[in-house]
């Protein structure tokens, strides 16, 4: 019975990378070249957990960038590697500080926020054909007024329950996903 068991555990054993994709390389060159029209602005959210998560969402979708804004302390990328599982080897980032450089990338781009506000949408209802960016509020603030006042339009993920928010990184996922499969 026992060699059973091990028959069937290794039959069913996890898939990893290498796995389904032996040819490394031309994956990596495909990955690369395709990355979708959409951006990460993280606003100042400052639990490593949550950026990692982030990360590591940005490398499942083919998020194009993320651009981390108003980090007055750099993130320790020890901690950013393991908490992304290295995906900050593979996603491409940077750090803005100046508005004026976010205000430049708006030019011929969407610029939405996740954060429920008296205007805002259900995530499902947003579609773009424009290069867009998702602006992610801290997880005790919320997006900035500041990066509000840039936003074309803000989005939120409709709650049922007594409580009114939701984890960042999960949002972030929820809503990434479906944007995904709304902007090529």
């Amino acid at each position: 019975m026992h060699r059973l068991f091990l028959y069937l555990k290794m039959k069913n054993r996890q898939l990893e990378f290498y796995d389904e994709n032996p040819d490394t390389q031309k994956i990596s060159d495909n990955i690369k070249s395709s990355r979708i029209q959409l951006n990460f602005i993280l606003d100042n959210v400052s639990n490593i957990g949550n950026v990692g998560m982030i990360f590591r969402i940005a490398d499942a979708l083919r998020i194009k960038k993320i651009f981390l804004y108003n980090y007055s302390d750099k993130i320790n990328p020890k901690k950013l590697a393991k908490t992304s599982r290295s995906t900050i080897n593979y996603v491409e980032f940077e750090y803005i500080s100046n508005i004026n450089d976010l205000i430049k990338l708006k030019a011929n781009s969407t610029f939405i926020a996740l954060e429920k506000t008296e205007l805002s949408i259900n995530y499902k209802n947003f579609t773009s054909s424009k290069e867009t960016f998702l602006i992610i509020g801290a997880e005790n603030m919320g997006v900035s007024q500041e990066l509000l006042n840039l936003a074309e339009t803000s989005l939120h993920l409709p709650m049922n329950g007594f409580n009114t928010s939701i984890n960042v990184a999960t949002a972030t996922a929820v809503v990434a996903y479906e944007l995904s499969s709304n902007i090529k």
